[in-house]
């Protein structure tokens, strides 16, 4: 009697094993899939911020170079670095966003329910990773263009007031 139960067992779990996922594991693959697919369009997005800011930081860099050629004195000591970080930041993010798409791999459905969620986990801390990365590159970004445009408005002012103080003698 106990020998025609093992098969039993093996012919149910062989039907059950057929039928394939349930919903409630299909949607849980889906909502981490769309998680994944919000988070990259968030990504993109930064991306798209950050070669508009990289722009800006090229034209910052080029501005200050320029005005240091001409006024050699009042630019002395200063370096345009903290642009050129921020840029190196920036490009690095860019370089993790384009090496994350190229090894993301679609949602498959046919996939085990683990193998899924692992490869979407995966994917989402990757992504979080390269979101995070952004940030503080745009976040350094701003910090590097605030202080250089401080310091060539500081710069300008002074030259202003003394061409006014060579003018007035």
């Amino acid at each position: 009697m106990k020998h025609a139960f093992v098969p039993a067992l093996i012919a149910i779990s062989l039907l059950l094993a057929g039928c394939g996922k349930s919903d409630e594991l299909k949607k849980l693959e889906a909502s981490l899939y769309g998680a994944v697919g919000k988070m990259h369009d968030d990504g993109m997005s930064l991306m798209s911020k950050g070669t508009e800011m990289s722009g800006k930081l090229d034209q910052a860099i080029a501005m200050i170079d320029s005005l240091a050629k001409k006024y050699p004195k009042q630019f002395a000591g200063h370096n345009t670095d903290d642009l050129k970080d921020a840029k190196a930041k920036l490009d690095t993010a860019t370089a993790s966003m384009k090496d994350w798409m190229a090894s993301f791999k679609p949602y498959d459905e046919n996939m085990g329910h683990e193998e899924v969620m692992a490869q979407l986990s995966k994917a989402k801390d990757g992504i979080s990773k390269v979101k995070s990365d952004f940030q503080s590159a745009l976040s350094a970004a701003s910090t590097a263009l605030e202080n250089e445009k401080a310091f060539a408005d500081q710069a300008t002012s002074k030259m202003a007031g003394a061409v006014k103080k060579v003018a007035h003698k």
